[in-house]
């Protein structure tokens, strides 16, 4: 249901993940209303307000994606970043340039150089 929310492209991408077999994951948010977004970032989940985010458009151009470890999700740091590599590499093999939480300024330099971690959360670079 929440993958039907997204653009085709975002589906394409993580669809494309997921068929790797490296790692499973579930796709936990997509398209945010107004209530939703106000809501993530008065718990500091989000840098922005209503309607700023790409979780904000319809469809939407985010998703957030956790992994699953061992059949239960992980908020583990090492398992976020090794579903960003396969998410990653899945928007590259399709040719689609997609930004990750935790390498915001997109340098290869993962949640080191920057203060707001969002490991879980990928977005359409258009």
């Amino acid at each position: 249901m929440r993958l039907s929310m997204l653009t085709y492209d975002m589906q394409w991408i993580l669809r494309e993940a997921l068929a790797y077999g490296v790692i499973d994951f579930s796709v936990i948010c997509t398209y945010r209303n107004k209530a939703d977004q106000e809501k993530a970032y008065s718990e500091k989940k989000s840098k922005v307000r209503w309607p700023d985010s790409k979780h904000n458009k319809w469809p939407a151009q985010a998703a957030d994606c956790v992994p699953y470890v061992n059949g239960k999700i992980s908020w583990n740091k090492l398992h976020c970043c090794v579903l960003a590599g396969v998410i990653l590499a899945a928007a590259a093999r399709l040719g689609k340039n997609i930004r990750w939480g935790g390498d915001w300024d997109q340098d290869g330099v993962p949640i080191t150089d920057q203060d707001f971690q969002d490991l879980v959360h990928y977005e359409e670079m258009l």
